[in-house]
């Protein structure tokens, strides 16, 4: 008998220890737009689902189609310039998308233009207990303009840890980008 409270006494506090641990979905949200505002994109990667950056890498699989020339421009304007079709197919899905946020965010249009100066994170929506949305308020400046909005960032629950899904936005992007080259 007394072996068993002891035993459950040292599993609750394992329990318990452990979900004292646990981050928060608002919190790896916090974490991540952090790197985004570093500029810190392969930590950035980092924090998406796995199966996200899958799907992304996917959605970014027209560029196969494009000829060898076209498709080295195609690189150059929207990952990094040293990338090479060869060296591509050999990134992980994570660097794969990391280049790409490198490549976007990093060009001369954004980097010099634009800076991310306070993300606040205004709530937390939990639903089915594994899928959880962050509101974040966002403001920023471009090109000497403030901007402020209002986000909404999806995150699901993969074992202990609350990762990134892919926005609609950047899906989006990738669809729009596909248009504009295969048509």
């Amino acid at each position: 008998m007394a072996k068993n409270f002891i035993i459950f006494v040292f599993t609750f506090l394992i329990t318990v220890s452990g979900l004292a641990n646990a981050q928060s979905a608002s919190e790896t949200a916090k974490d991540y737009y952090s790197l985004l505002k570093q500029k810190n994109y392969n930590s950035a990667a980092g924090y998406y689902d796995p199966a996200a950056l899958s799907e992304f890498r996917q959605l970014m699989s027209f560029v196969n189609a494009i000829p060898d020339a076209k498709r080295q421009v195609f690189y150059q304007a929207f990952f990094e310039p040293d990338l090479t079709d060869s060296s591509i197919k050999t990134l992980s899905d994570s660097d794969y998308f990391a280049s790409f946020l490198r490549g976007v965010l990093g060009s001369e249009i954004f980097s010099e233009s634009m800076n991310y100066d306070d993300v606040k994170i205004l709530g937390e929506v939990l639903e089915d207990g594994d899928l959880a949305h962050v509101v974040t308020r966002n403001k920023y400046s471009f090109k000497e303009q403030d901007v402020e909005s209002v986000e909404v960032s999806t995150f699901k629950k993969i074992g202990d840890k609350w990762m990134v899904q892919m926005s609609g936005k950047l899906k989006t992007i990738a669809l729009a980008i596909r248009w504009d080259i295969v048509q």
